[in-house]
């Protein structure tokens, strides 16, 4: 007798970027999968690192070690057997060019591959980006990604990106979602939509 089931791809997840974001693509891709497929769940590996020492990395400009370490969990899931590679922080994906030179045949699913698709759907060409302040920058992976797909990409203005950086790692890092900090995003949304 002949199975109808197909080969699940295996999913290698790079998270710890924060726990959080870790925890909701982890869910989302298995919703996902079991809304296509019911009673069945992803085969996911994940690398969590750690998000502070990664961060602190970056805060010092050091942008070789901490694409370093980033490298360091995407050799652990490429060694476990993945399919392809799911990163999940915006900011993290300053590592695509080493991951692509180092592993050629392995499929990167990009943010902004998939962000530019949505946003190219609904007939939108201007968008606004939020996030951590390294991610905000105009030659992140993410921008250059979406600009690529011929999207305009605007900014918050350099006071917003602090306070919007301070929250992100202060507090959603944590899973603490304040109205305080959520009015905040609504206003610089608001602001740049005008």
């Amino acid at each position: 007798m002949q199975s109808n089931r197909r080969e699940q791809r295996v999913c290698g997840l790079l998270g710890g970027l924060t726990y959080v974001s870790t925890v909701d693509y982890y869910n989302y891709i298995n919703r996902t999968v079991n809304e296509a497929l019911p009673g069945h769940g992803s085969r996911i590996h994940i690398v969590s690192l750690n998000v502070f020492y990664y961060v602190k990395l970056l805060e010092q400009n050091e942008w070789s070690k901490a694409i370093d370490y980033l490298m360091e969990g995407v050799r652990q899931l490429v060694n476990s057997g993945i399919d392809f590679l799911i990163i999940g922080s915006n900011t993290s994906h300053i590592a695509v060019p080493r991951i692509t030179e180092c592993y050629p045949d392995l499929v990167v699913l990009h943010i902004g591959d998939a962000v530019a698709h949505s946003i190219k759907q609904k007939k939108i060409h201007k968008i606004g980006f939020l996030g951590t302040r390294f991610a905000m920058k105009f030659d992140s992976q993410v921008v250059q990604r979406l600009i690529e797909h011929e999207l305009e990409v605007i900014f918050p203005d350099e006071e917003e990106i602090v306070r919007l950086n301070d929250i992100i790692m202060n507090e959603l890092s944590f899973n603490i979602v304040t109205e305080e900090s959520k009015q905040t995003f609504l206003k610089v949304i608001q602001r740049l939509n005008d």
